[in-house]
């Protein structure tokens, strides 16, 4: 809506904040009617694009104070903030997981939490399965969304088109955190069939599933307490690649 260009949560104008507080509000009675698991934040007008153009700490109150009065409208919905570390604005305000977990815990209200997507998190130059791990030990993982982009861009690829290994680290990550929730894909295949896309990411992240199935975790346990990156790569590689990784 062109109304929020500017910001939703945190526009200039009060009377235009409340109105996203409200529209916020609204989305609960549609989740509930869908029997929706959750409701999700993605505020992707809530930031700044030049210096100097906001104050940093006013826009951070903003922010907080919007998303905590939807959630705590009903504390019975789960809420969960989808961080993305740009675009459309230069500056997104909850652009990183160890951001996002530090203006949640500042709304000091127990039903929000993220919705960690693996792109966003290349895109924001962390490493994924640190950060979704991260976020699992603060209690606040709400959703999973899987696919892949050039860490330039969110250019929302198929699962495991450029960053396989990290792919498989993140898959590995949610199995000891012990996730059961759904894999979502968030993709946008502009020249590709969709629905092939959607088959390739789901083919792809069955197989490194089933690969996983085969990881020697104790091996691995003990080559990262010795905090050895070959041997954990060998291991890893192995897998992937049989006896070519460990030819001479």
């Amino acid at each position: 809506m062109r109304e929020f260009r500017i910001g939703s949560f945190t526009h200039p104008d009060a009377a235009v904040r409340r109105k996203a507080i409200d529209l916020g509000k609204r989305a609960i009675g549609v989740a509930r009617a869908l029997d929706a698991a959750y409701v999700k934040f993605w505020p992707g007008q809530d930031g700044f694009d030049y210096p100097f153009q906001v104050d940093y700490m006013q826009i951070w109150d903003y922010a907080i104070n919007g998303v905590r009065e939807v959630a705590a409208a009903d504390p019975a919905m789960q809420f969960a903030i989808e961080y993305k570390f740009k675009e459309p604005r230069t500056h997104m305000l909850f652009s990183t997981a160890a951001r996002t977990l530090l203006a949640i815990q500042e709304m000091r209200v127990d039903n929000v939490g993220i919705v960690l997507d693996l792109g966003h998190s290349l895109f924001a130059k962390e490493t994924p399965a640190e950060a979704v791990q991260l976020v699992a030990r603060h209690g606040k993982l709400v959703s999973v969304e899987m696919n892949d982009n050039w860490r330039e861009w969110d250019d929302d690829l198929a699962a495991g088109s450029v960053h396989l290994i990290e792919t498989l680290e993140f898959l590995t990550a949610l199995r000891r955190i012990g996730w059961t929730g759904e894999w979502l894909l968030d993709q946008f295949p502009f020249r590709e069939d969709a629905v092939e896309a959607a088959r390739a990411s789901i083919r792809r992240l069955r197989a490194m599933d089933r690969l996983l199935d085969r990881l020697d975790v104790t091996v691995l346990a003990e080559a990262q307490a010795r905090q050895d990156a070959l041997a954990a790569q060998n291991l890893v590689y192995e897998l992937l690649l049989g006896e070519l990784a460990v030819a001479a």
